[in-house]
């Protein structure tokens, strides 16, 4: 994982804080990838991009990204980016929009209520990344 990225200037660096939970997002699904096109992978991706970069910050937990997961909260975070309202507008579309399928995927991916292994393992992903920014950024 690679999240540094390149800011204006070549020698200024900015540091990308949801690199990691982007990451362990998309591999949540993207896992084995068994009976993904290329159309949801690229769906998912944007899914997280979306609900993880919104300019209200990282989603705190798994129930803050899954609320995140809504069109009308997304629209709203978004309403001053042409680009990511495009985004959206795509994803929202067609007969079976893919944004209610990744709701759908990340919700059964994260439910508290499963005990099967991903999910357990998902529930940390957020856990996890917040102890790893706090000793980054000397809080805790």
């Amino acid at each position: 994982m690679f999240d540094v990225t390149t800011a204006g200037r070549r020698n200024e660096f900015q540091f990308d804080r949801g690199a990691g939970l982007r990451e362990s997002l998309e591999g949540l699904l993207l896992h084995d990838g068994v009976g993904l096109d290329a159309r949801m992978r690229h769906a998912i991706s944007a899914v997280v991009h979306l609900a993880v970069d919104a300019p209200l910050g990282l989603p705190e937990d798994a129930e803050e990204f899954l609320g995140r997961l809504d069109a009308s909260w997304l629209f709203a975070a978004w309403n001053d980016s042409d680009q990511e309202l495009s985004l959206l507008n795509t994803l929202c579309g067609g007969e079976v929009p893919a944004l209610s399928w990744c709701e759908l995927m990340f919700t059964t991916a994260l439910a508290p209520w499963s005990g099967a292994p991903a999910a357990v393992h998902a529930r940390r992903i957020f856990g996890n990344e917040q102890a790893r920014l706090a000793a980054v950024s000397g809080d805790c």
